[in-house]
């Protein structure tokens, strides 16, 4: 999985880059509400300099989710 999208994940919202998953879902992160949501978008945003619409912001709910996001984006990110 793509190194800094594990970074930003694990930083958002205060977990290991370990547990960090392509199946993990909202759910699985106890942190992960909608003021983290926010924070992510913010987060992913200044990663990978792109902008989020809200169609996008609400599709990611999991890390595979915000990995069709960010591609659909045209950011290319490392398998």
């Amino acid at each position: 999985m793509d190194t800094t999208l594990k970074k930003v994940l694990a930083d958002v919202f205060g977990v290991r880059e370990s547990d960090i998953l392509p199946e993990t879902t909202k759910e699985d992160v106890g942190s992960w509400d909608s003021l983290k949501q926010m924070d992510l978008v913010l987060s992913l945003e200044r990663a990978y300099n792109i902008t989020l619409d809200i169609q996008d912001i609400v599709a990611m709910q999991s890390v595979e989710a915000i990995v069709r996001v960010l591609k659909a984006k045209g950011v290319h990110l490392e398998e």
